[in-house]
Protein backbone atom coordinates (compact mmCIF):
# COMPACT_ATOMS: atom_id res chain seq x y z
CA UNK A 1 0.00 0.00 0.00
CA UNK A 2 3.23 2.10 -0.14
CA UNK A 3 1.70 3.77 -3.06
CA UNK A 4 -1.29 5.14 -1.23
CA UNK A 5 -0.79 8.23 0.63
CA UNK A 6 -2.57 9.30 3.38
CA UNK A 7 -2.38 12.56 5.35
CA UNK A 8 -4.03 13.10 8.67
CA UNK A 9 -5.85 16.64 10.38
CA UNK A 10 -6.18 17.00 13.77
CA UNK A 11 -9.19 18.70 15.46
CA UNK A 12 -8.53 22.21 16.83
CA UNK A 13 -8.14 22.20 20.67
CA UNK A 14 -11.15 24.62 20.88
CA UNK A 15 -13.28 21.68 20.09
CA UNK A 16 -11.69 19.62 22.27
CA UNK A 17 -12.92 20.78 25.85
CA UNK A 18 -10.84 18.97 28.83
CA UNK A 19 -10.03 16.02 25.74
CA UNK A 20 -6.58 17.23 23.88
CA UNK A 21 -4.58 14.58 24.64
CA UNK A 22 -7.39 11.94 23.89
CA UNK A 23 -8.55 13.22 20.98
CA UNK A 24 -4.34 13.48 19.97
CA UNK A 25 -3.90 9.65 21.09
CA UNK A 26 -6.44 8.37 18.93
CA UNK A 27 -5.72 10.29 15.58
CA UNK A 28 -1.90 8.98 16.43
CA UNK A 29 -2.62 5.08 17.45
CA UNK A 30 -4.96 5.00 13.90
CA UNK A 31 -2.00 7.14 11.79
CA UNK A 32 0.65 4.00 13.17
CA UNK A 33 -1.77 1.20 12.26
CA UNK A 34 -2.14 2.74 9.08
CA UNK A 35 1.68 3.37 9.09
CA UNK A 36 1.92 -0.28 10.17
CA UNK A 37 -0.26 -1.71 7.01
CA UNK A 38 2.33 -0.23 4.35
CA UNK A 39 0.28 3.09 3.46
CA UNK A 40 2.40 6.31 3.57
CA UNK A 41 1.22 8.76 6.16
CA UNK A 42 1.79 12.05 6.65
CA UNK A 43 2.78 13.89 10.25
CA UNK A 44 -0.44 15.04 11.65
CA UNK A 45 -1.31 18.54 10.64
CA UNK A 46 -3.83 20.96 12.85
CA UNK A 47 -6.97 22.08 11.27
CA UNK A 48 -5.72 25.46 12.57
CA UNK A 49 -2.47 25.25 10.01
CA UNK A 50 -5.01 23.71 7.18
CA UNK A 51 -2.09 25.25 4.93
CA UNK A 52 0.64 22.76 6.00
CA UNK A 53 -1.81 19.39 5.16
CA UNK A 54 0.44 17.40 2.21
CA UNK A 55 -1.95 16.48 -0.49
CA UNK A 56 -3.02 13.00 -0.81
CA UNK A 57 -4.95 10.24 -1.85
CA UNK A 58 -6.84 10.45 1.52
CA UNK A 59 -7.52 12.39 4.51
CA UNK A 60 -8.32 11.06 7.62
CA UNK A 61 -9.67 14.40 9.37
CA UNK A 62 -11.04 15.27 13.05
CA UNK A 63 -11.45 18.58 11.71
CA UNK A 64 -14.48 20.82 12.40
CA UNK A 65 -13.92 24.26 11.62
CA UNK A 66 -16.08 24.91 8.63
CA UNK A 67 -13.30 26.17 6.65
CA UNK A 68 -11.88 22.70 7.12
CA UNK A 69 -14.72 21.20 6.13
CA UNK A 70 -14.64 22.99 2.80
CA UNK A 71 -11.31 22.46 1.93
CA UNK A 72 -12.06 18.45 2.78
CA UNK A 73 -15.50 18.73 0.86
CA UNK A 74 -12.56 20.25 -2.58
CA UNK A 75 -10.88 16.82 -2.05
CA UNK A 76 -13.75 14.37 -2.16
CA UNK A 77 -15.50 16.55 -4.89
CA UNK A 78 -11.36 15.22 -6.83
CA UNK A 79 -12.15 11.64 -5.87
CA UNK A 80 -10.52 11.43 -2.50
CA UNK A 81 -11.34 9.32 0.52
CA UNK A 82 -12.54 11.29 3.38
CA UNK A 83 -12.87 9.74 7.07
CA UNK A 84 -15.40 11.14 8.31
CA UNK A 85 -17.02 12.55 5.23
CA UNK A 86 -17.27 16.34 5.61
CA UNK A 87 -21.16 16.32 5.09
CA UNK A 88 -21.11 13.83 8.03
CA UNK A 89 -19.29 16.38 10.27
CA UNK A 90 -21.38 19.29 9.44
CA UNK A 91 -24.23 17.81 10.38
CA UNK A 92 -23.20 16.97 13.56
CA UNK A 93 -22.57 20.20 13.82
CA UNK A 94 -26.05 21.15 13.35
CA UNK A 95 -27.96 19.55 16.58
CA UNK A 96 -31.37 20.37 15.60
CA UNK A 97 -31.09 19.45 11.92
CA UNK A 98 -29.85 16.25 12.94
CA UNK A 99 -32.09 15.44 15.78
CA UNK A 100 -35.11 15.88 13.12
CA UNK A 101 -33.36 13.51 10.57
CA UNK A 102 -33.26 10.90 13.14
CA UNK A 103 -36.54 11.24 15.06
CA UNK A 104 -38.16 11.76 10.84
CA UNK A 105 -36.30 7.89 10.63
CA UNK A 106 -37.61 6.42 13.49
CA UNK A 107 -34.17 6.97 16.50
CA UNK A 108 -36.18 8.63 19.56
CA UNK A 109 -34.45 11.58 20.43
CA UNK A 110 -35.61 13.76 23.45
CA UNK A 111 -38.65 15.51 23.09
CA UNK A 112 -39.27 19.39 22.90
CA UNK A 113 -41.20 19.69 25.83
CA UNK A 114 -41.54 17.28 29.11
CA UNK A 115 -41.79 17.40 33.04
CA UNK A 116 -38.49 16.92 34.38
CA UNK A 117 -35.88 20.33 33.34
CA UNK A 118 -34.50 20.71 29.95
CA UNK A 119 -31.25 20.71 28.09
CA UNK A 120 -30.49 23.88 26.19
CA UNK A 121 -27.44 23.06 23.54
CA UNK A 122 -25.59 25.07 20.85
CA UNK A 123 -27.35 24.27 17.30
CA UNK A 124 -25.14 25.94 15.43
CA UNK A 125 -21.45 23.59 15.77
CA UNK A 126 -19.79 21.05 18.80
CA UNK A 127 -19.32 22.34 22.57
CA UNK A 128 -16.35 24.59 22.82
CA UNK A 129 -17.23 26.08 26.24
CA UNK A 130 -19.49 24.73 29.38
CA UNK A 131 -22.09 27.25 28.14
CA UNK A 132 -22.58 25.69 25.08
CA UNK A 133 -24.19 22.97 27.15
CA UNK A 134 -26.63 23.60 30.37
CA UNK A 135 -29.59 22.78 32.36
CA UNK A 136 -32.58 24.74 33.59
CA UNK A 137 -35.42 22.87 35.62
CA UNK A 138 -37.81 24.52 33.95
CA UNK A 139 -39.01 26.00 30.64
CA UNK A 140 -39.09 29.93 31.56
CA UNK A 141 -35.10 29.31 33.24
CA UNK A 142 -34.53 27.38 29.74
CA UNK A 143 -35.68 30.14 27.59
CA UNK A 144 -33.47 32.72 29.47
CA UNK A 145 -30.49 30.15 29.02
CA UNK A 146 -31.51 30.23 24.92
CA UNK A 147 -31.72 33.68 24.80
CA UNK A 148 -28.36 34.27 26.55
CA UNK A 149 -26.78 31.93 24.08
CA UNK A 150 -28.17 33.52 21.02
CA UNK A 151 -27.07 37.18 22.46
CA UNK A 152 -22.97 35.97 22.13
CA UNK A 153 -23.81 35.61 18.50
CA UNK A 154 -24.91 31.40 18.43
CA UNK A 155 -26.75 31.29 15.10
CA UNK A 156 -28.65 28.23 16.59
CA UNK A 157 -30.16 26.45 20.13
CA UNK A 158 -31.57 23.49 20.19
CA UNK A 159 -33.74 23.15 23.61
CA UNK A 160 -35.04 19.82 24.12
CA UNK A 161 -36.50 17.71 27.51
CA UNK A 162 -34.68 15.92 30.27
CA UNK A 163 -35.02 11.85 29.71
CA UNK A 164 -34.79 9.74 32.66
CA UNK A 165 -33.10 6.93 32.71
CA UNK A 166 -29.88 5.38 32.63
CA UNK A 167 -26.87 6.96 30.79
CA UNK A 168 -24.96 4.96 28.99
CA UNK A 169 -21.96 6.23 26.27
CA UNK A 170 -21.23 4.61 23.67
CA UNK A 171 -18.04 4.65 20.79
CA UNK A 172 -18.52 2.76 17.20
CA UNK A 173 -16.52 2.34 13.83
CA UNK A 174 -19.50 1.39 10.90
CA UNK A 175 -19.32 -1.95 9.36
CA UNK A 176 -16.63 -3.27 11.65
CA UNK A 177 -18.57 -4.91 14.25
CA UNK A 178 -16.63 -2.83 16.56
CA UNK A 179 -18.97 -1.08 19.43
CA UNK A 180 -18.04 0.19 23.02
CA UNK A 181 -21.02 0.68 25.15
CA UNK A 182 -20.39 1.93 29.34
CA UNK A 183 -22.22 3.24 32.24
CA UNK A 184 -19.85 6.69 32.93
CA UNK A 185 -21.96 7.05 36.01
CA UNK A 186 -20.09 3.50 37.52
CA UNK A 187 -17.94 2.58 34.83
CA UNK A 188 -19.58 -0.71 34.10
CA UNK A 189 -18.46 -1.83 30.37
CA UNK A 190 -21.00 -4.70 30.71
CA UNK A 191 -23.88 -3.78 29.10
CA UNK A 192 -26.58 -6.40 28.78
CA UNK A 193 -28.70 -4.60 25.92
CA UNK A 194 -26.08 -3.97 23.90
CA UNK A 195 -26.74 -5.54 20.70
CA UNK A 196 -29.73 -3.78 20.42
CA UNK A 197 -27.74 -0.61 21.47
CA UNK A 198 -25.23 -1.23 18.80
CA UNK A 199 -28.40 -1.80 16.20
CA UNK A 200 -29.64 1.50 16.84
CA UNK A 201 -26.47 3.55 16.79
CA UNK A 202 -25.51 1.62 13.49
CA UNK A 203 -28.44 2.96 12.07
CA UNK A 204 -28.15 6.39 13.40
CA UNK A 205 -24.61 6.56 12.07
CA UNK A 206 -25.60 5.27 8.40
CA UNK A 207 -28.47 8.09 8.43
CA UNK A 208 -25.81 10.77 9.47
CA UNK A 209 -23.57 8.87 7.44
CA UNK A 210 -20.82 8.59 9.67
CA UNK A 211 -17.94 5.71 9.83
CA UNK A 212 -16.41 6.98 12.90
CA UNK A 213 -18.53 7.56 16.06
CA UNK A 214 -20.12 8.11 19.55
CA UNK A 215 -22.45 9.38 21.66
CA UNK A 216 -24.91 8.89 24.63
CA UNK A 217 -27.92 7.22 25.07
CA UNK A 218 -30.54 7.51 27.94
CA UNK A 219 -31.92 3.74 28.07
CA UNK A 220 -35.55 4.25 29.82
CA UNK A 221 -37.50 2.66 33.01
CA UNK A 222 -39.23 0.49 30.01
CA UNK A 223 -35.99 -0.59 27.95
CA UNK A 224 -36.65 2.17 25.42
CA UNK A 225 -33.34 4.08 24.37
CA UNK A 226 -33.00 7.26 23.43
CA UNK A 227 -30.42 9.24 21.66
CA UNK A 228 -29.39 12.34 23.42
CA UNK A 229 -26.26 13.05 21.16
CA UNK A 230 -24.52 11.74 18.17
CA UNK A 231 -20.80 12.81 17.57
CA UNK A 232 -17.93 12.88 14.62
CA UNK A 233 -15.21 11.18 15.73
CA UNK A 234 -15.11 10.68 19.68
CA UNK A 235 -11.78 10.43 21.82
CA UNK A 236 -12.62 6.70 22.47
CA UNK A 237 -10.56 6.78 25.46
CA UNK A 238 -11.75 3.88 27.51
CA UNK A 239 -11.14 1.66 24.08
CA UNK A 240 -8.52 3.11 22.57
CA UNK A 241 -6.54 0.14 21.16
CA UNK A 242 -9.62 -1.63 19.08
CA UNK A 243 -10.95 1.19 18.36
CA UNK A 244 -7.55 2.83 16.86
CA UNK A 245 -7.86 -1.44 14.90
CA UNK A 246 -11.40 -0.97 13.49
CA UNK A 247 -10.81 2.67 12.58
CA UNK A 248 -7.87 1.90 10.45
CA UNK A 249 -9.73 -1.45 9.03
CA UNK A 250 -12.23 1.01 7.87
CA UNK A 251 -10.38 3.57 6.60
CA UNK A 252 -8.44 0.38 4.59
CA UNK A 253 -12.27 -0.60 3.30
CA UNK A 254 -13.09 3.30 1.97
CA UNK A 255 -9.63 3.07 -0.16
CA UNK A 256 -10.39 -0.05 -1.85
CA UNK A 257 -14.02 0.56 -2.56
Amino acid sequence: MSQVSIAFVARATRFSPGSVDKDEAILSAVRQRLADSGFSCSEIVSEDQLASVVEADAYVSMGRRQETLNWLDLQERGGRVVVNTPSSVLLCNQRAMLMRLLEENGIAVPPLHGISGYWVKRGDGCRETPEDVQYSDNWEGACRLRDGMLSRGIADVDVRAHVLGRWLKFYGVRHTGFFCSYSPDNKENSISDKQSLQQHAERAARLAGLDVYGGDWIVQADGTPVLIDLNDWPSFSVCREEASEAIAKRIIERIIE
